[in-house]
Parts: structure tokens; sequence; C-alpha cells
């Protein structure tokens, strides 16, 4: 079964995911790597996630993502997969994948205090579309509007504080995902 990482930009699923595929011993899988991927095979320009947006825009970007996301499921259901994947913050967002995003795998969403969130995000540098007169405000309302659809989603809500350094987060993630799945 595929373990599904899902949570805001820059709340850990790229570092908890990788921390827990490692110690499952399964490959690990970024969305985002993956549509860097799929946007070089198509141009043959190697561009971030970022400059992919900020380039071609929202609907290309989105369409890459549907793209490599419903691979994702069909690899699952054709190789009965056990995979960590960690999703883009906008997927389950995504209207492209609203009927089939379910079906990718058991969902973990690592939820994360928003302020918390938004200082990363400033610290790396806003986003195309945090770029406006209020990016703050931005931020809050995409919060409310992506927390709504990662609750939907999860199998496993962890909520992650700034406490513990990554491995002993990436532990406690582990133990409570090990849980969860021996209740189903």
């Amino acid at each position: 079964m595929n373990i599904v990482v899902c949570g805001m930009k820059h709340c850990g699923k790229s570092t908890h995911g990788l921390f827990t595929a490692n110690a499952l011993q399964c490959p690990f899988v970024d969305t985002d790597d993956l549509i860097c991927d799929e946007h070089f095979d198509r141009t043959g320009k190697r561009l971030t996630p970022r400059q992919i947006y900020k380039q071609f825009g929202e609907k290309h970007f989105r369409e890459l993502e549907a793209f490599v996301v419903k691979a994702l499921i069909k690899q699952g259901e054709n190789e009965k997969s056990n995979r960590v994947i960690a999703l883009g913050g906008g997927v389950p967002n995504n209207t492209l994948l609203k009927d089939s995003l379910d079906k990718l795998g058991f969902f973990v969403y690592l939820k994360v205090d928003k302020d918390v969130i938004f200082k990363r995000i400033k610290r790396r540098g806003l986003p195309p579309f945090l770029q406006t007169a209020d990016p703050y405000s931005t931020f809050s309302e995409l919060y409310t509007e992506r927390e709504q659809r990662y609750i939907e989603l999860s199998d496993l809500t962890i909520v992650l504080n700034n406490e513990y350094p990554a491995a002993k987060t990436g532990k406690i993630i582990l133990k409570k995902l090990k849980e969860a799945l021996n209740e189903r």
C-alpha cells in the first residue's frame, strides 16, 4: 500500500516522507520531482516546480501535476506498489484529480501551525501564487481552503510542532503510522 504524505508547502512532506520510506525500506517518490521530469520530457527544459508555474502558468502546472499523479495511481493499481509519496501542497485541490486522488493510497496529513508555515515560506521566498498585495492574507485563505481537503482525504492526521529535531519527529510519525495501519 502506498503511504501518501500531504500538507501545506514546507510542512515537512519530503523530509518526513523520505525518513518514513527509509524506515519502511520502500521507495520514496516526490510529485514535485516527477512534475519536473515530465516537464523536461515534454519540453527539453529542466526547471523547478516554481519556475514551471511562473513561466507556464497554473493551468499547465496543474495539468502536469494531474498527469504524474494519475500515472502513480495507475502504477499502484497494476503493481500493488508499496511506496511513500510526498504530494505537492496543491495536489489535493487540483480539480483534475477530484475523483481519483483517494485511490492513491493511505493518506497522512502533516498539520503544522499556519504561522510556522508562513515563516518558512517567507524565509525561502514567496512562490508566484503568494506574490500579492497582502501575501499573509492570501496564504491564510489558501491554508484554510487546503486544510479542509487534507482533512477529507486523510486517514491519519499528525500535528507537528517545532519541539523536536526532524529525526525524532520522523520516529513519532512512523510510530503513529504503524499504529493506524495495524488498526485497519
